[in-house]
């Protein structure tokens, strides 16, 4: 079935819910379009993982409208679009790998990044730690329904996890150029918590880590990091208050009240 995403991203693209496919509209940019399979992420699962291989998730690389090239050039940002298909593997709700962002000069702090679930609902979790990667500081679980926003402050690994039995879509804004690091959540074999299909142990410690550190659970229609996050964030909506977002490109520029 065809899912309509314009009123929730502003944008003409829609998906199909069987195949979780995305289809960009013509009034867009011709983005690459990348997949990621159920065994690129064997070495991250909380268990072995024996499902034949598959696509779990896509996603587009910057996605613009057709003469807005230039404005998101000038701001060093991109915006694009996830889509998650359902899933349980080895016991774990799909996910991604989990990646930080490499620290930028010259705070060496890693830069935040802008997440707006277009449909269904998503946790992403998050865990703080800087290079060697070796102290996790903080670890904290968002869970995001369709309309909400929510900003991964500087210096967040994070990875993303489709709970629900429907296709998770959401938008991603973060500088353009930026390389994910996803040695560390390698070398540890997932995250500091796998979230499993199982209502009376959902989050299990990854023990590689060696530390006990609670896992804090919040929701995004909670908080308010950023008083417009609330109203809706679009294509439109970002583009246009791209000037204000220098934090993007220069974590020193976060506000300390949008923490989490």
């Amino acid at each position: 079935m065809k899912v309509d995403l314009r009123a929730a991203c502003g944008l003409p693209v829609s998906f199909d819910s069987d195949t979780c496919e995305l289809n960009l509209g013509a009034e867009l940019n011709s983005p690459s379009y990348c997949t990621r399979k159920l065994h690129d992420l064997d070495a991250v699962w909380a268990n072995p993982v024996r499902d034949e291989e598959r696509v779990i998730y896509r996603y587009t690389a910057g996605l613009h409208l057709q003469g807005d090239a230039a404005v998101w050039t000038a701001a060093n940002v991109i915006y694009g679009i996830v889509i998650f298909g359902p899933g349980v593997f080895a016991g774990e709700y799909v996910k991604s790998s989990g990646q930080y962002h490499p620290p930028t000069p010259p705070s060496n702090q890693a830069t935040p990044e802008i997440y707006t679930v277009l449909s269904g609902v998503g946790h992403f979790l998050l865990q703080k730690a800087s290079p060697p990667y070796t102290k996790i500081e903080d670890v904290v679980l968002v869970e995001v329904k369709a309309g909400e926003s929510f900003v991964v402050p500087p210096d967040y690994g994070h990875l993303q996890i489709n709970p629900g039995p429907e296709p998770l879509v959401f938008s991603y804004v973060v500088m353009d150029g930026m390389k994910g690091v996803y040695d560390p959540f390698k070398e540890k074999g997932g995250a500091l918590y796998f979230e499993m299909a199982n209502e009376q142990k959902r989050y299990v410690l990854n023990p590689r880590y060696g530390t006990q550190l609670p896992l804090r659970v919040i929701r995004a229609g909670d908080i308010c990091q950023l008083p417009w996050l609330k109203t809706g964030v679009t294509y439109a909506g970002v583009r246009d208050r791209l000037p204000e977002l220098k934090f993007l490109t220069d974590p020193t520029a976060f506000p300390k009240s949008a923490g989490l």
